[in-house]
């Protein structure tokens, strides 16, 4: 039973590491509150200069074309 449990969370821990980085900045966004927005992995009042306002996240727009 034991052995059973420490499997368990062992896969649940490389599950959550080894997740896609999109998948892990789509669960951020969710963390903030509305009517803050989530920028590079922070919320905020208002994006940023250099970042698109896309309602709930700000996007990092480069300016370098």
């Amino acid at each position: 039973m034991t052995l059973g449990i420490i499997l368990t969370a062992a896969v649940m821990i490389a599950v959550a590491l080894l997740r896609p980085p999109a998948l892990r900045a789509q669960q951020e966004e969710s963390y903030c509150r509305p009517p803050l927005k989530f920028a590079s992995g922070a919320c905020v009042a208002q994006c940023p200069a250099g970042y698109e306002d896309r309602g709930r996240t700000c996007a990092f727009r480069s300016l370098s074309r």
